[in-house]
């Protein structure tokens, strides 16, 4: 059976309060890290012994529109969403920029039946945990993994009819380059769907980095100006800029932050989530997601490229 959460050896007090440690200290060695390396590092210090699911290993908040039951259900249910949007079917050939430990792919592979799936990431271990389970589950001939940038897509051009992003395009290193990654690597009539967490608004996002952004104040590796944010508004014209038309933008905040911190007040009292870091048990306890979520919108983006056109997309503008 492939790897899920319930395969995580248990630990105890002591090697448990080890691992800790050594989390917290290779997570503040990050922001110092080479821009290109941050988060894939980042992700593989998390590993699958830090995730709230109780049979799966999804890395996403979860859609809870339909009331679904678990955490995994509601992963279950985001993945589904992307997967109608993304009009998935056995003639697409789809780019997964981004995929976690592969559970998104494995959904639409039985669900939808794309032909092929090729999942592109920059986090190892979760490229190497995502092969051996793609195997296990003899999806291997329809799933191919592959380490490489959302920015710097490994496929050639028009190679792809679908691309998509679950819950990482906030992750890259700049939407306008991986919009036009994207619509490169698109067959004309192609698609590329996103479900992203972006600010509710530029001026919320302003005033997240105001602090960071002042004369004399000297800014962190890795910081990030206020014109480097895009909420649903910029991103849907990014997207336009890019050269994709019949854009669509809309939220599902609603049914993402509330429910989940709903959840998540009564799942972080389990036994099994002792072995989560507290770090993290803090960000996503309800007083963790008061304090981040009013600032966070959750949409959902759609974008086809246009038929007739050159694989060429207008040139981003950083």
């Amino acid at each position: 059976m492939t790897l899920t959460t319930a395969d995580i050896p248990v630990e105890d007090l002591r090697n448990r309060s080890l691992r800790w440690a050594r989390e917290c200290y290779e997570w503040a060695k990050v922001p110092f890290l080479p821009s290109g390396e941050r988060v894939g590092r980042a992700y593989d210090v998390v590993g699958p012994q830090n995730l709230f699911g109780e049979d799966s290993l999804f890395i996403n908040l979860g859609y809870w529109r339909d009331n679904p039951a678990t955490l995994d259900e509601a992963s279950r249910d985001l993945a589904r969403l992307v997967g109608r949007e993304a009009e998935l079917g056995p003639d697409d050939i789809q780019l997964d920029v981004g995929f976690g430990y592969g559970d998104q792919d494995f959904l639409w592979a039985k669900e939808f039946g794309p032909a092929h799936i090729i999942g592109v990431n920059i986090a190892v271990e979760q490229i190497e945990i995502a092969r051996k389970r793609a195997d296990e589950l003899g999806l291997s001939d329809r799933i191919h993994y592959e380490y490489g940038s959302a920015i710097a897509l490994p496929r050639p051009a028009e190679s792809c009819t679908k691309v998509t992003a679950l819950e990482s395009a906030f992750h890259f290193p700049s939407y306008p380059r991986f919009f036009a990654e994207a619509h490169r690597v698109l067959q004309p009539g192609g698609m590329l769907v996103t479900a992203d967490i972006v600010p509710r608004t530029n001026n919320a996002a302003k005033a997240m980095v105001q602090l960071t952004d002042r004369p004399g104040v000297r800014r962190m590796p890795g910081a990030v100006r206020d014109r480097d944010f895009f909420d649903i508004h910029r991103y849907r014209q990014a997207l336009v800029a890019a050269g994709f038309t019949d854009v669509t933008t809309y939220s599902i905040r609603r049914h993402v932050y509330a429910p989940l911190a709903d959840y998540l007040s009564k799942r972080l009292r389990d036994p099994d989530m002792r072995r989560v870091n507290p770090a993290l048990r803090l960000a996503f306890s309800r007083p963790g997601l008061t304090l981040w979520g009013p600032w966070a919108d959750y949409i959902i983006a759609k974008a086809t490229k246009p038929e007739g056109i050159d694989a060429a997309s207008p040139s981003p503008t950083r």
